[in-house]
Formats: structure tokens, sequence, C-alpha cells
């Protein structure tokens, strides 16, 4: 999988799951801060969410 795939699926998961990010402001954060990890740590993130 992808560095770009691993983004978007966490992306989504973690603004489906919090309500916190409800505005397109606050998920661009989460994308910018997405592209900022490796592609390890997003491994490791996505598994996180798988358990």
């Amino acid at each position: 999988m992808d560095k770009e795939h691993l983004i978007e699926l966490i992306s989504n998961s973690l603004i489906y799951e919090s309500k916190n990010f409800k505005s397109r402001e606050s998920s661009g954060e989460i994308l910018n801060y997405l592209n900022r990890l490796n592609l390890e740590q997003l491994r490791t993130m996505s598994k996180e969410f798988i358990l």
C-alpha cells in the first residue's frame, strides 16, 4: 500500500470517528500532519485503527 492510500484511509477514519474535525480547515490540518509522517509511521498508525 502506498503512502497516499494510507493517508487517505487514516484521514477518512479520523474525520469519521471524531466529532472535533467538523470543518474543512481541520481536515486540511489532518492531511498536512499525515503528509509529514514517513511511510513506516503511517503503517503503524493504520494498524492501530484496524485493531
